[in-house]
């Protein structure tokens, strides 16, 4: 038997066309239950699709996209300002521990300058304090270039990142170390040379423990000098970094 809405047989094929039969269901439903066969023959909505003219949001502060309160970690003019604000920081802390130990090895050096004269003299430490002194100046020493160093690389760092101040703080770090170790070994030469001139020198012509005690005495104020400014060119980081988040 062949099927179709046209009219075959003498049947209605067609939805809503004659009225039933009596005893007959109504045409355009099943067995008088569920959905009219119009309803069958539309379609479901199509989900809702998101709006292509719209983007996704950027990331947020906790690194993922949409978080509310989002930071940028680069600004406009391309610095990690965060970061190196966190340098800016480091590089304070390096400064106060660096000018604590080298005023520290003039310190251990004045009281220990017995030692130290005996030593330059090629005579051998003898006493308590003069070892004891010797052993603490062995250790600030040892600990004077490894923060030297740590901060040297460091501010070669800030002032690669940085702009403005903070570049010029890098520079000053960077710079400090070294003119800072110069500076040492000249005002050194000049002491020496201007005591051993005047006459202050023992009979073997080696400075005394009172001369090597004024020698690292005026070596504090070089010390103080240079370690602050170390200091401010920590701060001008530090400081730099924190306008430019706060902006």
């Amino acid at each position: 038997m062949t099927q179709g809405y046209g009219p075959q047989g003498g049947q209605q094929g067609q939805w809503g066309g004659q009225p039933p039969q009596p005893g007959q269901p109504q045409q355009g439903q099943w067995d008088g239950q569920g959905a009219s066969p119009q309803q069958w023959s539309q379609g479901s909505p199509a989900p809702a699709s998101p709006g292509w003219g719209q983007g996704s949001p950027g990331p947020g502060a906790g690194g993922y996209p949409g978080a509310v309160g989002a930071v940028p970690s680069v600004s406009a003019d391309g610095v990690n300002w965060p970061r190196v604000k966190t340098l800016g920081m480091v590089l304070l802390i390096g400064a106060v521990l660096l000018l604590a130990i080298r005023v520290g090895i003039d310190l251990a050096a004045i009281v220990g300058a017995d030692g130290v004269a005996a030593s330059s003299a090629g005579g051998e430490i003898t006493g308590g304090v003069a070892i004891g002194s010797s052993l603490v100046l062995l250790l600030l020493f040892i600990a004077n270039l490894l923060v030297s160093l740590v901060m040297m690389v460091l501010g070669i760092v800030a002032a690669v990142m940085g702009r403005g101040r903070a570049r010029l703080g890098g520079i000053l770090v960077a710079v400090g170390i070294p003119v800072a170790t110069i500076l040492y070994w000249i005002l050194s030469i000049v002491m020496g040379i201007v005591l051993a001139a005047s006459g202050a020198v023992d009979a073997s012509g080696e400075l005394t423990a009172s001369h090597f005690r004024l020698v690292y005495g005026v070596d504090i104020v070089r010390a103080v000098l240079m370690g602050a400014v170390i200091l401010l060119g920590a701060f001008f980081v530090h400081s730099t970094a924190k306008k430019k988040l706060s902006a």
